[in-house]
């Protein structure tokens, strides 16, 4: 290439001295020669003729060469190389962009020298740490959220999940190695329950809200609900590059609130039993008394050689009145019961004691279910009242067996554990299991699953009456054909005695 005129060493001044960095030029031994106008401050007093003037001594105010310095890199390498560098100027700290390049001054001169170029980089620097500092403090505020936070991108693959997803999915430290770029959409158990259609609506760029939705952990874990909400993350253009997820547990709030309904349910119909109860109570006393009277009639008609077939027909329907006047009385001291909180002795109990007690009465062996009993060691006694504790114990117990009818390897599961406050009892069969649409129903008076005449649905009514009257809990969690696990959390007795 060609110039038409010779361009002179001072309008090449001209223009370095316009450039907005700081240029000098150094010989192979790092002396400075020549500095342009704006690095000439650092050398503003000083003889560049000198022999020490070098530049980490002038510039960077050091004692030797720094360290990765691109000039003795380039004089090794023959190549252009930079790097960045800290140093003290004016008692601020500053951080510049050093680049060196080698040229020789004429083809004849075989002189070595070194164009050095440094760029203030210190506002860039700072702003660079804002910006990490700021994406810190974000990234703080997601891992700390007490909800469960989480992107997805477009194709609905796992991007970011934070330590509260990690809780409430059930997968713990492994969340990261197992939802990052697992694909939810194409989830079978998404698909299933609807939310894959939710998320690819997210996508498409509408937002979405589902309040107190079901949900099921990576481990199976039911009864969980969710407040979850779907953001779309969309670009300045509109275009959506992903989902922001927001998954609020509400299970605690959910099962308040049906504890409440049920509360009040119970407590309307109990006051409507009482007064049924009441009402029935006389007619079905004449009712009883008269037909034991009649037994007994028929019963001196027999010794005195009076019998006919008539007559024992028509002893045979007194004594079906008798029995059906028996369990209506039966039936009406449990809504009593249910409703009564008069003789309700709160004591210190021995657990295992009444489990064992208990597991006698049952005839397992004879019914051929297998027993697993895992009784924790040195149990404390839980508070409560023993006639109503056993009573609460039996109909879940009995309900166990009359669910493992006709089941291979029928086993009942008993467990207790100390846990925080409480005594921990676990109750399990492997029988027919409830169907999840009735779960929230079988502590309703009168509802039961079992065939008619086997019971009128009072039995866990009762339990979970007497249980929350001993500041006890109880839940339960079954799947069909599977079995069913109740749970009872007994408060340790103050005395804390402990179970030798």
């Amino acid at each position: 290439m060609k110039f038409e005129h010779n361009i002179d060493f001072d309008t090449i001044r001209s223009v370095l001295d316009l450039l907005p960095m700081r240029i000098y030029m150094l010989n192979e031994k790092r002396k400075v020669l020549w500095a342009n106008k704006r690095a000439s401050h650092w050398f503003r007093n000083i003889n560049l003729n000198h022999e020490n003037i070098y530049c980490f001594k002038e510039v960077f105010k050091r004692d030797n060469p720094c360290i990765h310095c691109p000039v003795i890199k380039a004089l090794k390498t023959g190549k252009t190389e930079h790097t960045e560098i800290k140093a003290e100027y004016n008692g601020k700290t500053k951080y510049y962009f050093v680049t060196a390049t080698l040229f020789k001054k004429t083809e004849s001169n075989s002189d070595t020298l070194i164009i050095e170029t440094v760029q203030d980089i210190t506002n860039y620097k700072k702003a660079e740490e804002d910006l990490r500092n700021l994406n810190d403090f974000n990234t703080a505020i997601i891992n700390n959220a007490p909800v469960a936070i989480f992107t997805i991108d477009r194709t609905g693959k796992f991007i970011s999940v934070n330590p509260a997803l990690a809780k409430l999915s059930g997968l713990g430290t492994e969340a990261e190695d197992k939802l990052l770029g697992f694909n939810w959409i194409e989830n079978p158990y998404t698909i299933r329950c609807g939310l894959a259609d939710c998320i690819k609506k997210g996508l498409e760029g509408e937002p979405f809200e589902l309040w107190d939705f079901p949900f099921t952990t990576y481990r199976g874990d039911r009864g969980h609900y969710i407040h979850f909400r779907g953001v779309p993350l969309k670009t300045k253009d509109g275009k959506v590059e992903g989902l922001l997820c927001i998954i609020e547990d509400t299970s605690e709030k959910v099962m308040a609130r049906i504890q409440s309904i049920q509360d009040a349910k119970t407590s309307v119909i109990g006051r409507l039993m009482t007064g049924v109860a009441h009402e029935l109570n006389n007619p079905l006393a004449a009712i009883s008394a008269n037909s034991e009277l009649a037994c007994e009639l028929f019963q001196n008609m027999k010794t005195q050689n009076i019998d006919s077939e008539e007559i024992n027909e028509l002893r045979e329907y007194i004594e079906v009145i008798e029995e059906q006047a028996y369990r209506c009385k039966n039936i009406i001291q449990d809504m009593i019961d249910i409703t009564k909180k008069e003789d309700f002795e709160v004591k210190a109990i021995n657990l295992p004691a009444l489990l064992d007690e208990l597991i006698g009465t049952l005839n397992l062996k004879k019914k051929k279910i297998r027993l697993k009993k895992h009784i924790g060691k040195n149990l404390p006694h839980v508070k409560g009242d023993m006639n109503a504790l056993r009573q609460c114990f039996l109909n879940i117990l009995r309900n166990a067996t009359d669910a493992l009818e006709k089941r291979e390897s029928p086993t009942i599961r008993i467990a207790a554990c100390i846990s925080d406050d409480f005594v921990r009892v676990e109750i399990e069969d492997n029988g027919v299991g409830i169907h999840n649409e009735m779960l929230d129903k079988i502590f309703e008076p009168f509802f039961s699953t079992k065939a008619t005449g086997k019971g009128i649905g009072l039995g866990l009514t009762l339990c979970y009456e007497f249980l929350k009257r001993m500041g006890a809990k109880i839940e339960v969690k079954s799947e069909l054909g599977m079995g069913t696990l109740f749970v009872i959390n007994l408060p340790v007795s103050s005395d804390f005695k402990v179970n030798g």
